[in-house]
């Protein structure tokens, strides 16, 4: 028995990295921390960057230094240019789909998002989804080290925020484009760190190649389930083309957001994959009785 289950395991496992590396649709999970209860640790105009668990974090009893994993932002016209963005951000989360070959790289598209969040408790929750999910979005995924695992992907997308009210939908936005990288979650570590060059494309961090990287080892890598395949980072930005003078936001103004998510862990095919291979070894059993 110990030895048939320990050979389900090995082909579970060799299929669950099977499928997640193929071409096709991949989901994504967003990685949120426990204590992620919707705020960020700076207050607006702060001089902090805007990912959580670094020095800079801003203490006290209204911030929330190990939340907002993945995060949306929003910067109203008239609000101080960066480090302005902490006006208006919330944590999310959610999932996307991208139809990406994550062994050979190659074209992407994003077939599916469905992201959830809010910007304080008692706010309504914000959405945001594809405009017209199966529009032909495009990017590339380059997987290997040599190009630092780089993702670039155009879509279009709306934004149910809180403050217009739930259901309408407030900004939408066209040929949005994410840049980051997919990460084969083996690499998340120091030797692969040393064979890549990564970075958080609009500069949030605030620091050197080398200070994002020791982040991502020190402080995402550890809450990775133990079955993910791949980290995906992704951030963008755009001006919306939408209006409401509650929150001082125009066309002038800028809403973005920063992704973190992984390959979740194995689905029921896997399990299904796995009562195959046991049963196929009963019937064996039973031929040689």
């Amino acid at each position: 028995m110990l030895r048939t289950a320990a050979v389900c395991t090995a082909a579970v496992a060799a299929l669950a990295t099977a499928l997640s590396a193929s071409a096709g649709t991949v989901s994504f999970d967003l990685v949120t921390h426990s204590a992620n209860v919707g705020f960020l640790p700076q207050p607006k105009d702060d001089g902090g960057d805007r990912l959580p668990g670094t020095p800079d974090d801003c203490a006290g009893a209204t911030y929330n230094p190990d939340g907002c994993w993945s995060f949306n932002f929003m910067n109203p016209a008239g609000i101080a240019t960066p480090p302005g963005y902490a006006e208006g951000i919330h944590s999310m989360s959610g999932s996307l789909s991208l139809d990406v070959d994550l062994a050979a790289g190659g074209a992407v598209g994003v077939s599916a998002l469905v992201f959830d969040g809010y910007v304080a408790a008692g706010k309504p929750i914000a959405h945001q989804r594809l405009v017209n999910p199966g529009d032909p979005d495009s990017g590339t995924y380059a997987a290997s080290a040599l190009s630092n695992w780089a993702l670039t992907a155009t879509f279009n997308w709306y934004y149910d925020t809180p403050f217009a009210g739930a259901g309408p939908i407030d900004m939408t936005f066209n040929d949005y484009v994410w840049t980051g990288f997919i990460i084969p979650a083996s690499e998340l570590t120091s030797a692969g760190m040393d064979a890549t060059v990564l970075d958080d494309p609009l500069g949030y961090f605030g620091g050197e190649s080398e200070d994002f990287e020791a982040w991502l080892l020190a402080e995402v890598a550890p809450l990775l389930p133990g079955a993910a395949t791949h980290l995906l980072f992704a951030q963008g930005e755009a001006h919306p083309d939408w209006t409401n003078p509650k929150m001082g936001m125009t066309t002038e103004g800028i809403v973005g957001a920063t992704i973190i998510a992984t390959v979740p862990e194995p689905s029921s095919l896997l399990l299904l994959a796995c009562g195959a291979i046991l049963a196929s070894r009963a019937r064996r059993r039973l031929a040689r009785t």
